[in-house]
């Protein structure tokens, strides 16, 4: 293992190579002892972090962090403590872990994939948190005894790149010689810029009034309606009338017209269309310009805008991911969080 001394703000590439062993000189002071950084006499080295995806990033609160990249039989520190893993490959666009273990089992998981670069195929199976059992569903916060916490299959948004993390540990105290605030990121695939995948859903763009599963909000998973529907989605602010759009190919759901409610924020009328693979959901509109069972293309009107709850806005949501995602808007909703709803 490669690992070099540096001031703040500046990280540390280290390369930890299959079979190979090393030796290691350890020169410690500061913060930077505290992350366990060392100089390092290592043998020629296969791996590089230029083309290996970050296995391991710790980042201390005064901006000083660790990169560790390669495959094989991982320890960080050298004894593990920190983080520690039976295996990691890179199978295909994938990067693996087995057996993954992290502050000397306090939190552990069977297996964790994510993509080697942006946003792919990344799952967490049985992950064990202080003996729980957690879903590790995406952007699932766990808090920690010591007012820490770990975050599962982290996304989130710098500038305009999508950020992914398999697991996050946020330390709460002080755990051996990490401080308070450090955080341990395991499985970091190379940023990506944010895909144009839809057509945004509004003949102009509006302001985002709510996010997705915001608590005290009418998107809290905790208040009903107990739905994705309600939930996992975005409140885009445009004037009454606005054309509303198709974000992509699909058919109009059943359900359409008024919501059975004289709750004031359930006003308006709804459709679904259904997608390939996906669901979405418009409500609050004040005219429909479809029927159930029609095939529509991605851009074509659906409808015209309305309001609720006295705040003209158009209501989208969507079954699977992060509808501020698809309306562009990660900027305005950057920390996305979901639950485990029926869609509607």
């Amino acid at each position: 293992m490669r690992r070099s001394l540096i001031a703040p703000d500046n990280h540390i590439n280290t390369n930890f190579l299959r079979f190979m062993p090393t030796l290691e000189a350890v020169n410690r002071f500061g913060i930077l002892a505290g992350l366990g950084l060392a100089l390092l006499a290592l043998l020629p080295a296969r791996a590089s972090a230029d083309v290996l995806p970050v296995v391991v990033q710790v980042q201390a609160p005064d901006g000083t962090h660790v990169q560790v990249s390669g495959e094989g039989a991982l320890s960080y520190p050298r004894n593990g403590h920190f983080v520690r893993a039976q295996s990691v490959t890179v199978e295909g666009d994938h990067l693996i872990f087995t057996g993954l273990s992290l502050l000397s089992g306090r939190v552990s998981a069977d297996r964790l994939v994510i993509p080697v670069n942006g946003f792919g195929d990344a799952s967490l199976s049985g992950l064990r948190v202080e003996g729980r059992k957690p879903q590790g569903l995406p952007n699932q916060v766990i808090p920690l005894k010591d007012a820490g916490y770990v975050v599962s299959l982290h996304e989130s948004l710098d500038g305009r790149q999508r950020n992914l993390a398999g697991l996050v540990v946020h330390l709460g105290a002080k755990t051996g010689k990490l401080p308070a605030g450090t955080e341990i990121l395991v499985g970091v695939p190379a940023k990506v810029d944010i895909a144009a995948g839809y057509t945004y859903p509004l003949a102009a763009q509006g302001e985002i009034i709510g996010c997705p599963f915001v608590p005290g909000s009418t998107h809290s998973a905790f208040v009903a309606p107990d739905n994705l529907a309600s939930d996992n989605a975005v409140d885009i602010s445009v004037p009454v009338g606005t054309p509303v759009f198709a974000v992509m190919d699909g058919l109009i759901g059943p359900q359409l017209g008024a919501l059975e409610s004289t709750d004031p924020a359930m006003a308006g009328l709804r459709l679904h269309l259904d997608a390939p693979g996906i669901q979405f959901y418009y409500a609050h509109l004040s005219q429909i310009d479809v029927v159930p069972g029609q095939f529509v293309q991605a851009g074509q009107q659906l409808g015209l805008s309305g309001s609720a709850n006295g705040a003209p806005h158009l209501h989208f949501a969507q079954d699977v991911g992060n509808p501020a995602e698809t309306v562009g808007a990660l900027d305005a909703c950057p920390f996305y969080q979901s639950y485990s709803e029926p869609w509607g």
